[in-house]
């Protein structure tokens, strides 16, 4: 079967690895492509994932835990895939203050009045609530770059170009639609919403990554930062700013307690916060910390993985497009094509065995 695909995210190349994998003549259309189309671009959030295996900032017509529980076993595959960039380590999810909110269902979690070991904490502050688990995280800049290769050796075929609203009728075959806050012009689709994120990177030239994550909730804010190690950086983040764009501007909500880093205006809990928890592990200079920022996919009518006549779509990820990237691929595909979760597996050691460069980003 002859498919299209818009976008050039994780989507979108998850789709096209999938329909490609069973054996469909697609082609991939999207204006930048993450990781290895240039220069970021903000509207592809893929190019700004951490990123663990956790979805957050994401709709859905089911619950919290059964969003995990479809993340973690679709991701399983390519964890044990030996030559893919995913691999298990440690994360805290802590509070300074009491929490009340039930412990979601990860792998191995437990809570933190129970953990046998130290937990990441500032300096003169307690830990009152939370929980430990285990958790995937993907190597991003390693990973992507993987996904571009095992596509085009599968003979997938990228274009670059715009696709407008008046172009996606004269599209070829099966149109998949995985273009994320595009959908908001292209399909005209108002419940779209691009919530600001921040991601500081933070060199590290250390002998393996770090073997732990976290996501702190501070006393003294409304919101928690979080941390992941990555082989090259550690990753320091946490914002979520709603808005949306508008004559190619983002506009939105700014921060609360401004501070500016590399010369981009982000929340100060993301470095102060951060920053007095991991100095003792790695060496931190505000001057030679690297700051990014794009927007996440929010759909406020929830993720949207159904069809409509000769499109697929596949969209409204919020920040939870890596976690769910392949149960979202496996529904989409489904809908021109018998297949399911089972083939995970297969698909993950196809993955392994292409070599792609890592880019450093």
């Amino acid at each position: 079967m002859e498919c299209t695909i818009i976008g050039g995210g994780i989507q979108a190349l998850s789709t096209g690895i999938l329909l490609q994998y069973l054996g469909h003549d697609t082609r991939m259309i999207s204006d930048s492509f993450s990781y290895v189309g240039g220069a970021d671009t903000p509207t592809v959030s893929t190019d700004y994932a951490a990123a663990s295996v956790y979805p957050v900032a994401i709709e859905a017509e089911c619950s919290e835990d059964e969003l995990i529980a479809r993340a973690e076993s679709t991701f399983e595959p390519f964890y044990e895939a030996d030559g893919v960039p995913v691999r298990k380590h440690t994360h805290y999810y802590l509070y300074e203050e009491p929490h009340d909110e039930p412990i979601p269902a990860r792998m191995a979690v437990t809570d933190v009045s129970e953990h046998d070991g130290a937990v990441p904490t500032r300096p003169g502050a307690e830990i009152r609530d939370g929980y430990v688990c285990e958790e995937y995280f993907v190597e991003m800049p390693e990973y992507v770059p993987q996904l571009h290769a095992t596509y085009r050796e599968l003979g997938g075929e990228t274009e670059t170009r715009t696709v407008t609203s008046g172009a996606v009728a004269d599209l070829d075959g099966t149109v998949f639609n995985c273009s994320g806050y595009g959908s908001r012009e292209l399909f005209g689709d108002d419940s779209m919403r691009a919530i600001k994120g921040h991601i500081l990177q933070v060199p590290y030239d250390g002998p393996e990554p770090l073997p732990f994550s976290y996501t702190y909730t501070p006393a003294d804010y409304d919101h928690y930062a979080y941390m992941y190690p990555r082989t090259e950086t550690v990753l320091f983040g946490g914002s979520y700013l709603e808005g949306d764009i508008v004559d190619g501007e983002w506009r939105g909500e700014r921060p609360e307690k401004p501070i500016t880093i590399d010369g981009v205006t982000i929340p100060e809990r993301l470095y102060t916060v951060t920053e007095a928890i991991m100095s003792e592990h790695v060496p931190i200079e505000r001057d030679a910390v690297d700051v990014k920022y794009g927007y996440r996919p929010y759909r406020a009518d929830g993720m949207r993985i159904e069809r409509d006549g000769d499109i697929v779509h596949n969209y409204g990820h919020g920040g939870g497009g890596v976690s769910m990237s392949w149960w979202s691929a496996v529904r989409a595909v489904g809908f021109v094509d018998e297949v399911g979760e089972a083939i995970l597996p297969d698909v993950a050691e196809a993955i392994a065995r292409v070599d792609a460069p890592a880019t450093a980003r």
